[in-house]
């Protein structure tokens, strides 16, 4: 089957409530001088062409402001939606359902968790062109082909998939492969948070070693 990407209608979606259970306020914690939400933010601007909004949903007043300035829609997480038994894929139906009325029927919805900051918009824009193949599937990221386990990086589904099943990972999912445990990491732990910054200290060393005379 041909089809043109460009004849869909995308939303980025990215989903960050205040709190979280096994690292604390993770969504907003500092890499590199930076917070996690603006990192995927920054990143989503240089992109945001791609997509007919992007769009936060946060119960943060920090998120909230955070992305005012970047210019993206903001929906505010009502307290029922921001329970941590919640499921992304409960609160990106409320979403939607919102979204149309303001803006018009969607064809598809990219989830971002702000938890990935090595995510590439190199391969955001390869993981869309495969939507080219399986238009009527969702599509997850995973770690490598033998592999069913979403590792969080990104999640792309068809609206009708996700209110059929209110998950972004129905069992009929298909896999696109992350080659670099960097760029597949989601930061949960602190396992993880101080993994990151050792990610981020070989790059600044490798940075001085490539200006060093």
């Amino acid at each position: 089957m041909s089809v043109s990407v460009k004849n869909f209608k995308i939303i980025g979606l990215v989903l960050a409530r205040k709190n979280s259970r096994r690292l604390k306020n993770k969504n907003i914690k500092k890499l590199g001088g930076k917070r996690l939400i603006n990192i995927t933010l920054d990143n989503l601007t240089k992109i945001k062409h791609l997509f007919n909004h992007i769009i936060v949903s946060s119960d943060s007043k920090i998120i909230e402001n955070c992305t005012k300035k970047k210019g993206f829609l903001f929906f505010k997480r009502s307290k029922k939606l921001s329970l941590g038994r919640i499921t992304s894929g409960e609160v990106a139906i409320d979403i939607v359902k919102k979204y149309e009325k303001s803006f018009g029927n969607i064809d598809y919805i990219i989830l971002f968790q702000v938890t990935s900051p090595f995510r590439k918009n190199s391969t955001i824009k390869k993981f869309i062109k495969f939507l080219k193949k399986y238009p009527k599937h969702q599509i997850v990221t995973v770690n490598n082909k033998e592999e069913r386990k979403p590792n969080g990086v990104l999640y792309l589904t068809p609206k009708d998939i996700l209110f059929k099943y209110k998950s972004f990972t129905s069992k009929n999912f298909k896999k696109f492969t992350i080659k670099t445990r960097k760029e597949s990491l989601d930061i949960d732990t602190i396992h993880d948070f101080n993994l990151a910054q050792n990610y981020l200290k070989k790059n600044i060393k490798k940075v001085k070693k490539k200006f060093l005379y």
